[in-house]
């Protein structure tokens, strides 16, 4: 979750798998297979991975990622490579490159969700997923985020179990039972992050599949000998002394959701009362109209030398460190807030709004009254204010924090219900679903990255399956493997042409469909033209009974027939 690093020099183990048919293909062996040959296998799809920044989404797959790898041979597959790929490989764990197309609107309940499903199973990535999915064949696949569908899709068609990791907070529209309903249909399991991320996946279908696993951090990740010495050096840069209350906001990306507008309103009112207070920005603006409107604020106010402005830093142990509190306004629900965590983790007070998952954080740690109503602007400044007024006090309510924080989010927290989860998630033992068809009548069984068709209704039964266990699975991944021999079907050549004559030899017809005399009949001779075709046809059987005995015979048979005709 927390990472004490962002990127990876030198050289790292492991390496970056392409997929066939996509890139290159890395075939070579992997220095880690021997290890984890007696683990099974698992295929972790992040649907992100960004190369200068790390998102809240992004540090949760790749906790999670690590925690998995002592108890499987765990695979990421990302989008493309970026800093978390690049740590998984630090850390010994395959990586693969898979540019899959996500569907937004699962997470903002819109209409069109079903179409935008279809889109990107349109595509030749989905056909190279499939592909790839059927010869890893893992023990089962996890995909993190409700807007990254596909792997779920190609996973669940190919028999392969499913754990669906939901890490945001859904957005309420008629449209989100829907599609809540399709993830839980899609899934083996559901992990979400909090109860706010869970609360659409309350039917009793979704709800016996649905486990809650709130994230954690690795504390020695975050190198806390080394917090002292960030302290000093990074408000030495800021120009902040040590006797001025230092008041962040903290964000990868600073956009409007994230509530930039109400931190500047909210601070600005604390520094009419607290002249000695510094505020510190650290965030990378995605919307650059919006954020100089912010800075705008304090400029119109004559405080904008209060503030100080960095790029947000992937080594969130060189910022915390030098804050005193910290403000999270989002707007919101968050399905988690683990910006609000990570400050608790460095012992800081934290003020946010109650939106989604920061209500739960601050109610575990004891710290509901630090919460306030999501858009209240007023009621976020007082809260700060508040704090601010009892320098003497701020250390101690961020001990605290930290304290409760690690009680209820910490790392034993943490496996222990990971393990929970784990105990009743065997998906080496559960049977795969190896006999699918489309939307044809066409039936197949998979073996590998291959389909075979049953060439009838009887070869299926004589092969002992039943009907009930054919699963209907998306045209798109039956096209996008290939087949082989049909099952049932005969192996020889010709064997379709043999049977057909021994079936006619049966009812009473000759090898080229002639009804045959009856035994012991007298045949009726034809004469005139039909004497003459009939003696063609018949020299033509002839030579061809003749054929292997010799050009000389061959020769002298038609030499009396054409006697015969003369």
């Amino acid at each position: 979750m927390m990472r004490g690093r962002a990127g990876a020099g030198g050289h790292v183990p492991g390496r970056a798998v392409r997929p066939p048919h996509m890139m290159e293909y890395a075939m070579k062996e992997d220095p880690n297979d021997v290890m984890h040959a007696s683990k099974p296998r698992l295929i972790v799809f992040a649907h992100l991975c960004n190369p200068d920044f790390v998102t809240g989404a992004e540090k949760l797959t790749a906790f999670m990622l690590r925690e998995l790898a002592a108890w499987y041979d765990c695979v990421l597959a990302v989008p493309g490579e970026g800093r978390i790929a690049a740590d998984a490989r630090a850390d010994g764990i395959r990586t693969a490159v898979l540019p899959l197309s996500l569907a937004p609107s699962f997470y903002l309940g819109l209409p069109h969700w079903r179409r935008e499903l279809q889109e990107g199973m349109a595509g030749e990535p989905f056909r190279q997923l499939v592909r790839w999915l059927a010869s890893e064949e893992p023990a089962a696949v996890l995909t993190a985020t409700c807007v990254h569908p596909l792997p779920a899709v190609a996973a669940r068609a190919l028999g392969i179990p499913v754990v669906w990791a939901v890490m945001e907070a859904m957005r309420e529209t008629e449209h989100t039972a829907e599609i809540a309903g399709f993830i839980a249909a899609h899934a083996d399991r559901i992990v979400g992050i909090s109860e706010t991320v869970l609360a659409p996946f309350r039917s009793p279908e979704a709800g016996a599949k649905a486990a809650l696993l709130p994230p954690s951090w690795d504390d020695h990740a975050l190198r806390p000998e080394e917090w002292p010495l960030h302290r000093d050096s990074t408000r030495r840069m800021l120009g902040v002394d040590a006797s001025q209350p230092l008041v962040g906001f903290v964000a990868s990306s600073i956009y409007a959701n994230k509530g930039f507008h109400h931190f500047m309103e909210a601070t600005l009112a604390a520094a009419a009362r607290h002249p000695e207070a510094r505020f510190l920005i650290a965030g990378n603006p995605v919307d650059q109209p919006y954020f100089e409107a912010g800075l705008g604020m304090a400029r119109e106010a004559g405080m904008l030398d209060r503030y100080r402005w960095i790029r947000y830093e992937s080594r969130i142990d060189r910022i915390y460190p030098a804050l005193d509190a910290l403000v999270v306004p989002s707007l919101a629900p968050e399905g988690f807030g683990l910006t609000a965590l990570e400050g608790m983790v460095f012992g800081k007070p934290v003020v946010s709004y109650a939106a989604g998952g920061l209500a739960e954080i601050h109610a575990a740690t004891d710290n509901a009254e630090w919460a306030v109503p999501t858009g209240d602007a007023a009621a976020l400044a007082a809260a700060l204010i508040r704090l601010l007024d009892r320098p003497g006090e701020l250390a101690g309510i961020g001990a605290r924090s930290r304290e409760a924080a690690v009680a209820a989010f910490g790392i034993d927290a943490y496996r222990a219900r990971l393990q929970a989860f784990l105990a009743s998630f065997r998906p080496e033992s559960m049977p795969r679903g190896l006999l699918i068809r489309g939307s044809g009548p066409a039936v197949y069984l998979r073996q590998g990255i291959a389909l075979r068709p049953f060439a009838s209704k009887a070869a299926f039964l004589a092969a002992g399956h039943r009907p009930e266990d054919v699963r209907q699975v998306p045209d798109e991944v039956i096209a996008a493997l290939p087949q082989g021999p049909a099952i049932g079907g005969g192996a020889a050549r010709g064997g379709g042409r043999r049977r057909r004559r021994a079936r006619r030899m049966r009812s009473g017809r000759g090898a080229r469909g002639r009804r045959r005399s009856p035994r012991g009949a007298r045949a009726r001779r034809p004469s005139g033209r039909r004497a003459r075709r009939h003696a063609r046809r018949g020299g033509r059987i002839v030579r061809r009974r003749v054929a292997g005995s010799g050009r000389r015979r061959v020769r002298a048979r038609r030499g009396r027939f054409r006697r015969r005709r003369g």
